[in-house]
């Protein structure tokens, strides 16, 4: 049987010894040629495909961030579009106008993007529903732009590696098989999420609720009677709250057979785990953490986590997501107490078990734990009920220590002939500003007169004031048609002079 040596076709060889130049060609200086020629293009290669990923990844932090401006612009209008112009300018005067360590960040691309919009010529002369329109073509147009661009070299990319693929280099060899094989420990992963007790602080004006006894739930009435409720057992301020991928955890098939009631403590008498047991759920629960073990990394506090969501699930009347995360949560301790093989240990227990005495005992644990959570946060409620902690209120408030809230209230009605001059003049029609005028009087004139009055100090604190004396769905309101009309200023006001423009 003849031997097959196409397999080294592509192979690339920098210094052949066998190769044959012209004999006034020194042989040694043309290897070295070649061997330099090859190194160059490869590593120019590589620094391209480089550019080409980095690119990609920028234009994936795009993406989300274009479609949620679009969504809000359809929804509020160039009111949301100036607000998010003047919060994301807050941020970058925030760090000196500066790009960040890496060049500018995404916000500076979104700032960017946004004042460019801003300064079209569709946008020239426009106002109201117009305007609105217009900012949302804009915006649609570009999202469009990104994604045929990240299409073009994300092609472009497969093309280089196809043509890399061809060519046998020292970069592409790995080892097929080998028979050693040495566990080495994970690194510990970085686990950066905020306190269940402290709030991200954000450059921009907020309507704050005060006195809002649904929104004050504390971890302080979890259980703390039995090791698995390990959640109470440390302070509150140093419980993390659940992430995104502790959250899709909790929300996998539950374990506990559906025909076991959410106010059962305890597994019925007549229970047969070898048939009622839905092991589908402990299937799909294993492939997750197969996919995800960093939820069974001691940093990532996920038992803790996933109680105290369970605890506040139950505050929020949320009976089968509270003891989903129970299940979860014992789920993850379970494994981590069962040593290094813990997790296949464990299922194994669970599926594999013919008299299926350990499920039972999980399953048990699970319902305890969850009734002990259900009758502390059924206590909580009344207590909190029976406290009065007071009404609902909206507040104006501006959490960055930079941003000033302030008022720009009408002169009055708008003249009949409204005469512009210098470059307005030529374009901006003066019955779009007469327009915008008159909608801005009508606005203010349809407040209360206590609130007018209010607004005509000029005081945050006079205004907050009378908002607080409204029911929560009129102060919204008026909130509202603050922000519609301009007259709510905060961070730079001239962004709103030109969207109203």
């Amino acid at each position: 049987m003849p031997l097959n040596y196409s397999k080294w076709d592509n192979l690339e060889l920098s210094d052949d010894s066998d190769i044959e130049v012209h004999p006034n060609i020194d042989k040694k200086s043309f290897i070295r040629w070649k061997q330099r020629d090859i190194h160059e293009k490869r590593d120019q290669r590589k620094a391209e495909k480089d550019a080409i990923k980095a690119e990609m990844d920028t234009n994936d932090a795009l993406s989300p961030r274009l479609d949620e401006l679009i969504g809000s612009t359809k929804k509020q209008g160039s009111a949301y579009y100036s607000r998010e112009v003047a919060k994301l300018s807050a941020g970058r005067q925030q760090r000196g106008n500066k790009d960040g360590p890496n060049g500018p960040t995404t916000d500076d691309m979104i700032l960017s993007l946004l004042l460019q919009i801003q300064q079209h010529e569709n946008l020239k002369g426009k106002a109201g529903n117009d305007l609105d329109e217009a900012l949302l073509n804009e915006l649609q147009r570009h999202r469009e732009k990104l994604g045929a661009r990240q299409t073009q070299i994300q092609f472009e990319l497969e093309q280089m590696e196809k043509e890399d693929s061809k060519k046998i280099t020292s970069d592409s060899i790995r080892d097929g098989w080998n028979s050693s094989y040495v566990a080495k420990a994970e690194p510990q992963p970085e686990v950066k999420r905020k306190s269940a007790s402290k709030g991200e602080k954000k450059a921009e004006t907020v309507i704050e609720t005060l006195n809002n006894p649904s929104s004050s739930t504390s971890a302080a009435g979890a259980p703390s009677s039995t090791p698995t409720a390990t959640a109470a057992e440390s302070d509150e301020d140093d419980i993390p709250e659940a992430d995104d991928i502790q959250r899709q955890f909790a929300d996998l098939p539950c374990c506990v057979p559906s025909s076991i009631p959410l106010s059962a403590s305890t597994i019925p008498s007549e229970f047969d785990p070898t048939k009622s047991l839905n092991i589908n759920a402990f299937e799909t629960a294993l492939q997750f953490l197969s996919k995800h073990k960093l939820l069974l990394h001691p940093s990532s506090n996920t038992t803790d986590s996933l109680l105290l969501e369970a605890f506040n699930a139950q505050m929020a009347s949320k009976s089968s997501l509270a003891r989903r995360c129970v299940e979860k949560a014992l789920m993850i301790q379970y494994c981590n107490k069962l040593g290094p093989d813990g997790v296949n240990l464990f299922f194994r227990r669970m599926v594999g078990s013919k008299d299926g005495r350990a499920s039972v005992v999980y399953l048990n644990d699970v319902l305890a734990t969850y009734a002990r959570i259900r009758d502390r946060s059924k206590t909580l409620a009344e207590q909190q009920k029976d406290a009065g902690e007071g009404e609902e209120q909206i507040q104006l408030v501006a959490e960055d220590d930079t941003t000033t809230i302030s008022f720009d209230l009408p002169d009055g009605p708008p003249q009949e002939v409204i005469e512009l001059q210098g470059e307005a003049k030529e374009k901006i029609n003066p019955e779009d500003v007469r327009t915008w005028l008159q909608m801005r009087w009508d606005i203010f004139q349809s407040f209360p007169e206590d609130f007018r009055k209010a607004l005509e100090t000029k005081q945050l604190r006079r205004v907050n004031e009378v908002l607080g004396s409204m029911n929560v769905g009129e102060a919204e309101q008026i909130v509202r048609k603050l922000d519609q009309a301009g007259i709510l200023n905060f961070s730079s006001s001239e962004i709103r002079e030109q969207s109203a423009l």
